[in-house]
């Protein structure tokens, strides 16, 4: 039996999505939960996020037995799970269906506070840049990312992806809370290992210096290396995960 959740999670006390012996991780929870309280399986995740990382829609896959219905199972499941993991919307669907490799399309958002310290509850979702950006410079940045582009320059070391090649559908910045954050939103038909933090750091670095073209250096001279560091892990959230035939989420 194979069952589709939507998935919240805050990464912040986490090791990333995909299980490591000795750590904790969301796959890992995950597995060990369901396993627990429905009989020995696996769960299977749309895309890897990173440590620190967070979720508001991720796709996991339950792939093992459950003799609860399917409507009721995220309501048995949540009580046992930790505060920081949530499931919702499970539907059945076909025993091969592979979140991953079913053509799909994913929206990130990355948030920076412009404040010298964030308030809660935005501390554990936003990266603190207090220094001086300018946010011409970030539109202009974000509007150069758009379609397709070879993004090997913002890979991040350990990518194991055949192709670097993505198209880039949604880049802008917007604020929110009144102008105390700046978000960066992004979506895309896939995403390279770091590829939005790296993106993020070489818009920040060009903000902040305008004189710099460091996204614009990456997109056209892909073999010459890392233009950035990647941004702070804490300040991204993997907001929707859609596949082919779903309705486009706001």
């Amino acid at each position: 039996m194979a069952i589709r959740f939507r998935c919240l999670y805050d990464g912040t006390d986490f090791h990333g999505f995909q299980r490591q012996t000795g750590r904790p991780t969301i796959q890992g929870v995950l597995e060990s939960t369901l396993s627990r309280w429905l009989g020995a399986g696996v769960v299977v995740g749309a895309g890897r996020t990173d440590r620190g990382v967070h979720a508001q829609g991720q796709v996991v896959v339950w792939k093992g037995p459950c003799a609860i219905p399917v409507d009721k199972v995220a309501r048995v499941l949540n009580p046992r799970l930790p505060e920081s993991i949530r499931l919702s919307d499970p539907e059945e669907v076909a025993d091969d269906w592979d979140p991953v490799r079913a053509p799909n399309w994913k929206r990130y958002r990355y948030r920076i506070w412009r404040k010298p310290a964030p308030c809660l509850p935005w501390m554990r979702y936003t990266a603190s840049v207090s220094e001086p950006l300018d946010w011409d410079v970030l539109c202009r940045d974000a509007a150069w990312l758009l379609g397709q582009h070879d993004f090997r320059a913002f890979r991040g070391e350990g990518s194991s992806a055949k192709t670097t090649v993505r198209t880039v559908s949604l880049s802008r910045w917007v604020e929110e809370a009144e102008g105390r954050i700046w978000c960066y939103e992004v979506e895309a038909d896939g995403f390279l290992y770091h590829m939005v933090r790296m993106m993020v750091g070489a818009m920040l670095l060009d903000g902040k210096e305008p004189g710099q073209r460091l996204v614009a250096d990456g997109l056209l001279g892909p073999t010459a290396g890392k233009v950035a560091a990647p941004a702070e892990a804490k300040g991204l959230t993997l907001e929707w995960v859609r596949y082919a035939g779903e309705a486009e989420e706001g």
